[in-house]
């Protein structure tokens, strides 16, 4: 099975913060047709563009709900809080630069606002700007220095930044302020999680399911942890959930192709690919993610193609070189593969699935110092990884190196993961022993 590239599994890291739909009732379609007829009688009334975008986004329409607020703003463009909104709608549809435009704008017209920072903070994570994001959480809480959602978007900056002692003291700060507050729950479940707590992480979890059922990055993020701890049906169902409370969510479509992925399902997951592709066009995972699952499919020109467009949307991620590399493996043209994963390693040299699939495109030229030397650096980077004691193991009997090919055996065995593996690698040392 060709493994999804660890990158692949990013999240969206910043909470959306939720739009004002519900002043209008729970009947959006009926709010959209009420302000469709208004608008009909009043064409330059913004008001009424504004409450039919919060409508849509009710309805999980993002697309007819950013096209009405540019409506409104190009109407009243001096409107903070309707750019801030806009903001949001950008984060919702994967644009975070035109979303950190949007709440700069609104920072600039408003820049006692605690709210904005706030904002502009989680947009900074959905960026990996951590360092910008613990910034503007400063400012908002200097402003108002009892905001919970300050503290949690803090909170999220700083996991990612690997600060995990001031990650989980904002998160329980964020708590005490706020204990009915799901997303503070979330942002611990998510320091939880990078920290390789995942019971305490699960716990927190699910408590934040319970006090806001209906919030999709809840379910995503369980169904992240369900995917760390390899609970494949458990992720996907969490996946779907997310998917069901909204449909026009790309990532999360990603995210479950994903699983499907690991599952070896390849047409569903080239399904959800599909889907996050019509909705993100410009989004590289969406085409990594269709190009595995052709792949899989043994459709390589199809792969090809789609992880070559990866490369043009964005030439300095590591992974679609990875994938076409895979790719290239698949289809024995090893030179050409040899050429993607050097790519990938310049580009990340920490990539351990890049060595241990270059190791193993060497194997296949009967170069077998050279892949001895790829195995040895994935676990260098990970020193716990079976699978890479176990293929260098083979590299050695191949060699003639018997002990060397037992020693690393007896290691996949110590490190197994699972049953199945651990009964590839004892067949293996009986071959070895033999």
């Amino acid at each position: 099975m060709v493994r999804e590239p660890a990158a692949m599994k990013t999240r969206v890291l910043g909470l959306l913060l939720a739009l004002s739909v519900g002043a209008f009732g729970e009947d959006y379609q009926r709010t959209v047709d009420r302000m469709t007829r208004d608008l009909k009688v009043h064409p330059k009334a913004w008001q009424s563009y504004r409450g039919r975008a919060q409508a849509y986004l009710g309805l999980s329409k993002p697309n007819e709900a950013l096209t009405d607020l540019t409506m409104a703003l190009a109407l009243h463009p001096r409107h903070a809080q309707m750019l801030a909104e806009r903001s949001q709608v950008f984060s919702k549809l994967g644009e975070h630069g035109k979303a950190l435009a949007d709440i700069d704008a609104a920072v600039a017209l408003e820049p006692k606002n605690p709210a904005h920072y706030v904002q502009r903070a989680y947009v900074y994570n959905d960026l990996r700007k951590n360092r910008q994001a613990i910034e503007d959480a400063n400012r908002a809480l200097a402003l108002e220095p009892m905001q919970a959602l300050a503290y949690a978007a803090r909170s999220v900056a700083s996991s990612e930044l690997r600060d995990f002692a001031n990650a989980l003291n904002d998160a329980n700060r964020a708590i005490e302020l706020k204990p009915d507050l799901a997303t503070a729950y979330y942002v611990r479940a998510h320091c939880f999680t990078l920290n390789g707590d995942y019971a305490n992480s699960e716990k927190d979890l699910n408590k934040a399911i319970s006090l806001d059922p209906n919030n999709v990055f809840l379910w995503v993020e369980r169904g992240y942890l369900y995917e760390m701890t390899e609970r494949w049906s458990q992720a996907r169902d969490d996946y779907s959930r997310a998917i069901e409370l909204d449909p026009s969510r790309g990532l999360t479509y990603t995210s479950r192709g994903g699983v499907f992925l690991h599952l070896e399902t390849w047409d569903k997951a080239l399904d959800d690919y599909n889907q996050a592709i019509e909705l993100l066009p410009l989004e590289p995972r969406a085409w990594m993610g269709r190009g595995f699952a052709y792949n899989g499919l043994k459709d390589y020109v199809k792969a090809i193609a789609d992880f070559t467009r990866a490369i043009s949307l964005d030439p300095t991620l590591a992974e679609p070189y990875y994938g076409r590399g895979v790719v290239q493996h698949g289809a024995q043209h090893y030179e050409l593969a040899l050429i993607d994963l050097n790519k990938a390693i310049e580009l990340n040299g920490e990539y351990l699935f890049a060595f241990m699939e270059r190791a193993a495109v060497y194997e296949a030229l009967q170069k077998y110092e050279q892949a001895l030397a790829d195995y040895t650096s994935a676990l260098k980077i990970s020193p716990r990884y079976a699978q890479g004691y176990l293929d260098r193991g083979y590299v050695y009997l191949t060699m003639g190196h018997q002990e060397q090919a037992v020693a690393d055996m007896r290691q996949a065995l110590d490190l197994s993961p699972n049953t199945a593996f651990k009964e590839t690698v004892i067949r293996a040392l009986r071959e070895a022993q033999e």
